[in-house]
């Protein structure tokens, strides 16, 4: 069950989530829950804290040669 959850933004901020969702074929209602959920995610500071030790100048070289350049 799902329920309504009403919140403000100033109207800046509503266009450009109405722009995002858009680009991505979603509703703003969708990429809000989508960006909640990440949030909570039991998981996120594991991963960001195991993303900030890969983040080395040794690691960011092995990925450019091994994938490319970020384009």
């Amino acid at each position: 069950m799902s329920k309504h959850v009403t919140i403000r933004l100033d109207e800046e901020f509503l266009e450009r989530l109405k722009v995002r969702a858009a680009e991505q074929g979603t509703t703003v209602t969708a990429l809000i829950t989508e960006a909640a959920k990440r949030e909570l995610d039991e998981n996120r500071d594991r991963f960001l804290a195991a993303a900030a030790d890969f983040n080395t100048e040794e690691n960011w070289a092995y990925v450019q040669e091994r994938f490319g350049p970020k384009s």
